[in-house]
């Protein structure tokens, strides 16, 4: 099997990644995120940093906390004043 990642007729050389977004990132988030048990999150999370180095497994748990942070985000006073200027103007 060849170690070129398609991503549909495209391949990894044909497309400028950013940095927090290769397949390498978004792969080991998922390989850690489907982690059957917390054991084994933790395990994964080791297992990779090793492999990827802490730049890039940096990059992977700020994917993984995103969800977190966005509900943190919308429960906030800002955010909230931002969502009522925005009906204000639709209005």
């Amino acid at each position: 099997m060849s170690n070129i990642h398609k991503l549909g007729n495209l391949t990894r050389d044909d497309i400028n990644f950013p940095e927090h977004l290769t397949p390498e990132i978004v792969h080991t988030a998922l390989f850690i995120h489907n982690a059957p048990s917390k054991e084994d999150i933790t395990k994964r999370v080791d297992h990779s940093a090793k492999l990827i180095g802490d730049k890039a497994m940096t990059f992977v748990m700020a994917l993984l906390i995103l969800p977190m942070l966005m509900d943190n985000m919308a429960q906030s006073k800002e955010y909230k004043d931002f969502l009522a200027s925005k009906k204000k103007t639709i209005n």
